[in-house]
């Protein structure tokens, strides 16, 4: 029966490699960062860091979950990674929403809303969409839209969540430069926040020490703010490739993540330039 399943497509046998995780490596960047669980994931020749990674913070999502529970996603390519291979659950009552609301710039498969409703299927829970843009084009046309019921309710529940999920950007990382070409800066207004920021996390960009870096461009987003965010119980954080250290370093700095899920790449390049700010200081 099983071969004749197989056969004819109903049953798909999938050979899945151990995560590993570095524990040397991972024990490191805990003393480092002062982060609560960090794990950092070596790669499987079958597959690519991403996949790796984002294998690890499924399973550190899985873990996580208790009934009732509301997640709130952000977006992108790493946050994409980790709801593709969270397992289906049982838990009642749960609830996934937004951090923030659509970039109009970036594929459809990892916007936040597409993220979303893909993690609502896998867990059997409830989605609930922010309809809204990420980015607008003034503080007027962000405190409207935040005055409507629908947005306002949305917003409120994300703000109340029990875990959040989310990709770290950093200075130079090609979803960083996604998320700056929403705002539309001028070429000056561009150059002075290149050079500032270290990284950003759902469309809030922070400087190396976690502070935020612009109010006008703050006060462009709809979605948690960094503080908002940091508030949440639970904040996943993930990260892979040498050009993330910078954005992990100042979330850090800034409170912003409890469980961090990265690469080796990573998490050397993290240790490198710790290092180099401790020297700096001391100096």
């Amino acid at each position: 029966m099983l071969s004749d399943a197989k056969r004819l497509g109903f049953v798909q046998i999938k050979i899945v490699a151990p995560i590993t995780r570095h524990e040397s490596l991972s024990s490191q960047l805990h003393k480092v960062l002062n982060i609560k669980d960090v794990q950092v994931i070596g790669t499987d020749r079958s597959e690519t860091t991403l996949t790796s990674v984002g294998r690890a913070a499924a399973a550190a999502l899985n873990r996580a979950l208790k009934a009732n529970n509301t997640i709130a996603i952000s977006w992108g390519r790493g946050v994409e990674a980790t709801v593709v291979e969270v397992a289906s659950e049982t838990l009642p009552g749960l609830r996934v929403t937004q951090l923030m609301g659509g970039l109009s710039a970036v594929a459809t498969s990892v916007s936040a809303e597409e993220l979303g409703r893909t993690l609502a299927q896998n867990l059997n829970a409830q989605f609930i969409p922010l309809l809204s843009p990420a980015v607008v084009s003034n503080a007027r046309t962000r405190n409207t839209l935040l005055n409507e019921d629908s947005i306002a309710q949305v917003l409120e529940i994300s703000r109340h969540a029990d875990i959040a999920l989310v990709g770290i950007g950093s200075h130079g990382s090609s979803s960083s430069e996604e998320v700056l070409k929403q705002f539309k800066l001028t070429k000056a207004e561009h150059e002075k926040v290149a050079k500032t920021y270290a990284g950003d996390v759902s469309a809030r960009f922070y400087d190396s020490n976690g502070r935020s870096l612009n109010s006008e461009m703050d006060n462009r987003v709809i979605g948690m703010t960094l503080d908002e965010l940091a508030a949440i119980p639970h904040v996943i954080g993930i990260a892979a490739g040498k050009e993330k250290a910078m954005g992990v370093l100042g979330a850090a700095r800034a409170g912003l993540v409890d469980t961090l899920v990265t690469d080796v790449s990573c998490a050397t390049e993290i240790l490198k330039l710790a290092t180099a700010a401790k020297e700096a200081q001391s100096a």
